[in-house]
């Protein structure tokens, strides 16, 4: 493999993993508007459009559930590609070892979590 090549998958792993922890990012900053918008938003309607708020949040907690866990297996899968020349080094040995499975169990907690919240604040 040529100095150009090694460096194209390197530069790919880095790129890629950038782009992912950003997605995360945005992920959890929409989470957090997601549990605390819709209660807000129920306390200013006084509580009239509390069914239609419920299957909102449903929906949107469905698209949120669908693209956290999308955008941690995209980076499970960079971590499972690192380029045999950085390998060796110890945040390459750190991103595969990551617990992936605790990951995705405190997705789902949070998810069900706020669903359960917002059933029980709207429709309670």
């Amino acid at each position: 493999m040529s100095a150009s090549e090694s460096n194209d998958r390197v530069y790919w792993v880095k790129s890629n993993l950038s782009d992912q922890s950003l997605f995360l990012g945005l992920n959890l900053i929409a989470i957090a508007l997601w549990a605390s918008g819709i209660p807000l938003a129920s306390m200013a309607t006084d509580g009239d459009a509390n069914t239609g708020l419920f299957i909102t949040s449903a929906s949107v907690g469905l698209f949120l559930f669908i693209s956290t866990f999308t955008t941690i297996d995209r980076i499970k899968s960079v971590a499972d590609s690192v380029p045999t020349e950085i390998a060796d080094m110890a945040i390459s040995k750190q991103l595969k070892g990551n617990p992936w499975f605790a990951f995705a169990a405190m997705i789902v907690t949070v998810h069900v979590g706020i669903l359960v919240g917002h059933g029980i604040i709207l429709l309670g």
